[in-house]
């Protein structure tokens, strides 16, 4: 599950294959995670997970460790 969460989240981040994900990983820290990327993932997440985040749960979606937690939270 963690791992097709790091496969939209490299997807949606355009980051090549070859590069090491971290869960510190953040808007402050990436240039590529802007408002629409953020909304991008949630979408993808959303259709790969069916699942339905809620306008707190995207507020909270600020680091790739929170998408993680928030989504399996979500589908488990």
């Amino acid at each position: 599950m963690k791992e097709k969460i790091e496969e939209i989240f490299r997807e949606v981040m355009e980051l090549d294959e070859d590069m090491e994900l971290n869960d510190d990983m953040n808007s402050d820290n990436m240039e590529e995670w802007d408002s629409l990327a953020s909304m991008s993932l949630v979408m993808k997440l959303e259709n790969a997970f069916g699942v339905k985040y809620e306008f707190e749960d995207i507020l909270q979606m600020d680091s790739l460790s929170a998408v993680k937690k928030i989504t399996l939270g979500k589908v488990q």
